[in-house]
């Protein structure tokens, strides 16, 4: 017994003293435990976070390895915390995108959608910075619901991508940023082409599909529109536009990249002046663009220009009788010619009295001017048989509108009156039929002008609202 009992304290005295040694015959002297190993490892116990915390009162250093975590945490003697931590405020957390990646098509899919997930296993709960640490594509957002996390939580990221995007895939960073912690995920974008088609020189009546056949018209497409700068494109007449999407799917969507100019086509001026109207209203104006499916326009220094409407015309053409005296009186003015190319109005009818003051022509083209009503002043006589016949007229056409604007109405005011010559010494016998037309008579208005835009079958217009725009760029209505 004596000798077990040297021995024991001999051990002791050397455990103590030295430390223990598992592996290895003589532990370093700084270390009460030396581990040597070159196939096995230190298994520390394994807890759950309930388990974890279970533990009552643990010491400041207690050390476990957490299997909710996959992490060695250790007690610091205010909380449990990583190994890798320095504080109780250090923000540790995991993060997912679900999915991660999406694709834009512009013709379904204008926008793409994950759920970030945000898991904070350590750390006081605090705002979280969400964003995107990358450069996205041109032409292409994104937006964060909500833009701020406090804690755990979920967030949807949106990303949006105009038509007119560049096409390709591209690694989105998506990045958090919790206290001193940022961590990053990838989210892959791929944005699918559209077709494109570039209008280089000017020209007249342009049907996007009849002119580009290979535009499938059966099924949704995405096209691209590039109006170069100096290019204009001009109607024939008001019963076209001077610019149309043509006969695309419904569902299809267009981007106009527009630096040229569609120019619609001007009303003519009113001609004659038929009883009892006194006038004749000028012509409406011609629609720059058609768009028959959703369609973004994007004005880069480009012009949208609905024909201006003709003027109305104004005058009196009518066929009179005085006793055995019958004639006609055409004095009337033509109204001015819309811009753009809108004709003035001209002569109509043969007439015993007659005289026409002709509307003037618009020019044509991005600076066109419209016509002016033709300018009545007017005096004559004529004799029939025993009469003499004195008409006397001063008025106008009324002019033509600008781009964008309708045409005016016209005035006139024409007075007829005369004598019948009598045997002597029978005196003269004067004639008064008065003036035309009557006091508080109201002449055709000019006619309206063209619209800008005009939105068949519902087609939306991205990111103009319908109105009546008299803008630089853009002038006339734009609706439906």
């Amino acid at each position: 017994m004596w000798h077990r009992w040297v021995w024991t304290l001999g051990l002791a005295s050397l455990l103590f003293g030295q430390g223990v040694g598992i592996g290895i015959l003589e532990p370093h002297s700084a270390a009460i435990l030396h581990l040597e190993s070159s196939n096995k490892g230190l298994l520390l116990p394994r807890l759950t976070r309930a388990q974890r915390d279970g533990i009552q009162n643990p010491p400041a250093g207690l050390v476990i390895y957490n299997t909710d975590n996959n992490v060695v945490e250790y007690f610091n003697g205010q909380c449990w915390i990583p190994a890798y931590a320095e504080s109780c405020e250090d923000c540790n957390f995991t993060l997912s995108l679900n999915p991660s990646s999406g694709v834009i098509d512009h013709v379904n899919t204008s926008s793409v959608q994950t759920t970030l997930t945000f898991t904070q296993t350590a750390g006081t709960p605090q705002p979280v910075a969400l964003q995107i640490y990358s450069n996205l594509p041109p032409h292409t957002t994104y937006s964060f619901n909500p833009p701020i996390l406090n804690g755990s939580g979920t967030a949807t990221l949106t990303i949006q991508a105009e038509p007119i995007a560049p096409p390709g895939t591209y690694p989105i960073v998506v990045q958090v940023v919790c206290g001193n912690t940022i961590k990053n995920v990838i989210y892959t974008l791929t944005i699918r082409s559209c077709f494109r088609v570039d209008i280089l020189n000017s020209t007249t009546d342009y049907n996007l599909t009849a002119r580009n056949p290979n535009i499938p018209t059966n099924e949704p497409v995405c096209v691209v529109v590039h109006t170069h700068p100096g290019v204009e494109v001009s109607a024939s007449s008001t019963n076209v536009p001077a610019f149309t999407t043509g006969n695309l799917h419904p569902q299809s969507v267009v981007a106009l990249i527009h630096e040229g100019a569609f120019l619609g086509r001007g009303g003519d001026g009113a001609r004659g002046a038929p009883f009892p109207q006194y006038s004749q209203a000028g012509a409406p104006g011609g629609d720059a663009m058609h768009i028959t499916t959703r369609t973004y326009l994007y004005l880069r220094n480009g012009y949208i220009f609905g024909g201006g409407g003709g003027g109305g015309s104004a005058g009196v053409e009518q066929t009179f009788e005085i006793g055995p005296v019958r004639f006609s009186v055409g004095v009337a003015a033509g109204g001015g010619g819309g811009a753009q190319l809108g004709l003035g109005g001209r002569p109509s009818g043969n007439f015993t009295i007659g005289y026409f003051a002709p509307g003037q022509d618009a020019t044509g083209g991005l600076t066109a001017y419209a016509g002016l009503g033709g300018l009545l002043s007017y005096t004559t006589s004529i004799s029939l048989g025993p009469a003499t016949i004195t008409v006397t007229g001063q008025g106008y056409g009324g002019n033509g509108g600008e781009y964008g604007y309708p045409g005016r109405p016209g005035h006139v005011q024409v007075c007829i009156g005369g004598v019948i010559d009598m045997p002597w010494p029978i005196p003269d016998i004067p004639i008064s039929i008065g003036c035309l037309p009557p006091g508080g008579h109201q002449l055709e208005p000019g006619g309206p002008a063209g619209y800008a835009i005009r939105r068949i079958g519902g087609a939306a217009l991205v990111p103009y609202p319908d109105g009546n725009y008299l803008t630089q760029f853009l002038k006339g209505r734009i609706g439906p």
